[in-house]
């Protein structure tokens, strides 16, 4: 496919007043110019990146892409866009034309080759969907805060070493993913983040989840796998609307009588830790219908387990168990 067919869809897209606007995959150096005659576009997509695979701790995306590097200036004749994916493309730095675009709402970066974050990114202040997944940042800029009306952030597969404080701000943030980074802690800040639904730390280099936590009310899906942990404190216990728990690959020792204030959990994973016992708190969380608890050091399975009435799958293998009830 070559630069024609691109401009066969763009003039397609102009004549038939399309709102969208699919480019990926085209092997383009550069975007046509002839793209500011889709002024009535909404969504344009330059490139694609799919749910990525992982191979142990790494994240590895599976793009359909182009080779752009920059943006021609008739891009600022697309007033009513909304939607902008450049992932997979070579740009290596967010062109400054794009900070421009004050309207778009929804931003990929994923994969452009970024190493940093400029604080300009502020300006975008409608944006509700940003996803800066699979480049090489480093640190978060302050700027993030004057983003509030993200609903969701997304940074799967950087190099960021810590949360700043400045992501408190983010009211309405409903999705937050991290992982695949070098995060070692988890601030107290992130008990601000009252609207939060999603918080996604995998693979991290975390070792302890602080009481903040517990100041999550609407969380439903919490994904600390793959980290450092040796505990789980009682706050999380405050997590009314938790549906899923994920914090297999610790060094977790104990699962705490708390865990039974978790009324609406569907799914507690806690393989690959270090745990001995399964409390007969469990038995008390009666939507449980995953229980995974594969290489621990359980010797025993509680008569408690029995209560668990919507149970579908019980997973305990390679413990020491010698005996069923």
């Amino acid at each position: 496919m070559t630069r024609e067919e691109a401009v066969r869809r763009i003039d397609q897209a102009a004549e038939e007043n399309l709102t969208e606007l699919d480019l990926s995959g085209l092997d383009l150096e550069e975007l046509p110019p002839e793209i500011g005659k889709c002024t009535q576009l909404e969504t344009l997509v330059l490139g694609k990146v799919y749910q990525s695979s992982s191979v142990g701790s790494k994240w590895t995306p599976q793009p359909i892409t182009n080779q752009l590097s920059a943006l021609p200036e008739e891009v600022r004749y697309l007033g009513n866009l909304r939607s902008l994916d450049l992932s997979g493309n070579p740009f290596g730095t967010i062109p400054e034309l794009l900070l421009e675009m004050k309207q778009l709402k929804s931003l990929n970066l994923t994969s452009i080759g970024l190493t940093e974050l400029p604080e300009a990114i502020g300006q975008l202040s409608n944006l509700t969907q940003l996803d800066l997944s699979g480049n090489q940042i480093i640190q978060i800029p302050d700027a993030i805060s004057k983003l509030s009306n993200l609903t969701w952030l997304i940074l799967i597969g950087n190099q960021i070493t810590s949360i700043p404080e400045a992501i408190g701000q983010l009211s309405n943030l409903t999705q937050l993913d991290l992982s695949f980074n070098q995060i070692t802690s988890i601030p107290d800040v992130i008990g601000q983040l009252s609207n939060l639904t999603q918080l996604d730390l995998s693979f991290n280099q975390i070792t302890s989840i602080p009481d903040a936590i517990g100041q999550l009310p609407n969380l439903t899906q919490l994904d600390l796998s793959s980290n450092q942990i040796t505990s789980i404190p009682d706050a999380i216990g405050q997590l009314p609307n938790l549906r899923w728990l994920e914090l297999s690959f610790n060094q977790i020792t104990q699962i705490p009588d708390a865990i039974n204030q978790l009324s609406n959990l569907t799914l507690l994973n806690l393989s690959h830790n270090q745990i001995t016992q399964i409390p007969e708190a469990i038995g008390q969380l009666s939507n449980l219908t995953q229980l995974v608890l594969i290489n621990n050091q359980i010797t025993q399975i509680p008569e408690a387990i029995g209560q668990l009435s919507n149970l579908t799958q019980l997973v305990l293998i390679n413990n020491q168990i010698t005996q069923i009830p």
